[in-house]
């Protein structure tokens, strides 16, 4: 224990600073380029409303929301800003960037902690915290205003309440649990699947020890818990944006599935979810994920804690990944970060058998470093950024530029006479744009046969009056990161960008 700090501090040190770099990402501007970030028009509408009536958002629960609120409270008292300016919704997205940064650090240490716990290894946990550190989805998602860091944070602080109440019995860490576990589900709903299995498999322990399933002190602890999420929801003065919210998840998860309930489409599921556990660790660290899960299994007996946290990644991929039948990168994030607690068990192994096998590790820990920075290499050399120049450069004072799909897909138009376009022949004829911006990602999601469809058909034909001055997609050097296969937003960076000229 005595040297563990000085390690990890240098694994927070190096996290800070990959999870720091490129964290302006699409800033500034009042439509920064990360999908699914939370957007300050909907905290400052909450805000507004107090979240009550029938405030509700259909994806995410509210404590997140309350706590960005929270950081854009000093702003509005204050009037520092136009919150509705380029230079306002900037400021709002660098505090939801900002929180995601700490709590980053926050989950780090708490696999260092969940390591120390589950294997009574300070080089495990150091190693455990390493591997996660150096996953690109965390690097990715911890700069940003995305709720997947923050969620996983919570989730891992409650299941280090407990292991802790495994090991020790303390009540304290068990009602430490369950209030964390509550406040996980509040950030993100799907969070309750990490407990259905470890849950049960207590309750049934404890049965064995007392003789009873439910007694005064576990039931003091349900209800603590049930009040705590209630009382995050708002149910006295948000009672119908409580049912909403409910309502709408219940209403997604039947209509947003990607695979079939079939044996073959369940299978398929459960490989494209290995193939992003794969790009999350990388090969090196997940294959050291999978040999730390055997050699554990060889010393279950003398490290029986870290069977609760394979029962919670289980516990998630059954009770949520394969009911609603889909995978996204997003997803794995949390059960990367349980795998890297095994990758560390069987790295600390190794390190001690000798310096060719530590120049192995160390390699495996070099390569997968590059890796990871190959997030902020894509980042930094994001298309968008050159197609802006491209504009200001060749684009006339007075010129329109229309574009056409959300802003988060397209290169900030700030400085020029920008023009939403509805993705129709009609609209483009009546508008005639000088020129026209266009994500070919956002294209593809038309049927050929649509109006949008056939819009897009005919502008790549030059059939619509429009002819290609420009499509750029960067290709930087040192970009290890290969998205082939993969679901998930972090896909969306780089995208090509087309730029379209009128045709005098």
């Amino acid at each position: 224990m005595s040297r563990a700090p000085r390690p990890l501090l240098a694994i927070l040190l190096l996290s800070i600073g990959l999870n720091v770099t490129a964290s302006w990402w699409g800033l500034p501007s009042r439509f920064a380029w990360a999908p699914d970030e939370l957007q300050p028009s909907i905290l400052l509408q909450g805000i507004d409303e107090k979240f009550s009536g029938d405030w509700h958002q259909p994806a995410y629960p509210p404590l997140h929301y309350y706590l960005l609120a929270v950081s854009y409270l000093p702003v509005l008292a204050l009037d520092v800003v136009d919150v509705d300016s380029v230079s306002g919704r900037t400021l709002f997205y660098g505090l939801g960037r900002f929180i995601s940064l700490v709590m980053g650090i926050g989950t780090l240490i708490l696999v260092f902690r969940i390591g120390r716990e589950i294997f009574d290894s300070d080089a495990a946990a150091g190693f455990a915290t390493l591997v996660a550190a150096l996953s690109p989805t965390f690097v990715y998602y911890a700069k940003f205003a995305n709720l997947d860091v923050p969620a996983a944070f919570w989730v891992l602080w409650s299941l280090l309440y407990f292991v802790r109440h495994v090991k020790t019995g303390a009540v304290r860490d068990r009602n430490l649990f369950a209030a964390t576990a509550v406040l996980a589900m509040c950030t993100k709903d799907q969070a309750y699947a990490f407990y259905v299995l470890p849950v049960g498999a207590y309750l049934v322990r404890y049965y064995r020890q007392s003789g009873t399933v439910i007694d005064r002190h576990l039931l003091a602890t349900g209800v603590g818990a049930t009040l705590l999420f209630l009382s995050i929801h708002n149910v006295i003065f948000n009672f119908w944006g409580f049912v909403h919210h409910f309502e709408e998840i219940l209403w997604a998860r039947s209509h947003y599935s990607s695979f079939e309930s079939s044996y073959d489409q369940q299978i398929g599921l459960f490989v494209q979810s290995l193939r992003h556990l794969r790009f999350a660790l990388g090969w090196p660290f997940v294959l050291a994920a999978a040999g730390g899960t055997a050699l554990w299994w060889r010393h279950r007996r003398q490290e029986p804690l870290a069977l609760w946290i394979l029962l919670a990644a289980a516990s998630y991929y059954l009770f949520f990944v394969a009911p609603v039948r889909s995978t996204w990168l997003r997803y794995i994030v949390p059960l990367s970060l349980m795998a890297s607690l095994f990758a560390g068990r069987l790295l600390a192994a190794l390190w001690q058998r000798g310096r060719y096998v530590r120049a192995g590790v160390a390699a495996a820990v070099g390569y997968t470093a590059l890796y990871a920075a190959s997030v902020d290499v894509l980042l930094l050399n994001d298309s968008r950024y050159t197609i802006e120049e491209w504009l200001s450069e060749r684009v006339e004072a007075d010129a329109v530029v229309g574009f056409m799909g959300p802003e988060y897909y397209l290169p900030r138009l700030d400085g020029v006479l920008a023009r939403r376009l509805r993705p129709t022949e009609s609209v483009l004829e009546r508008s005639r744009p000088d020129y026209l911006v266009v994500n070919p990602e956002y294209a593809e999601r038309f049927e050929p046969d649509s109006r949008e469809g056939q819009l897009f058909t005919k502008l790549r034909s030059g059939r619509a009056g429009y002819g290609l001055a420009l499509s750029h997609q960067s290709s930087p050097r040192f970009m290890l990161l290969d998205f082939s296969g993969i679901l998930g937003n972090m896909a969306k960076i780089n995208p090509v960008i087309e730029v379209y000229q009128r045709a005098d």
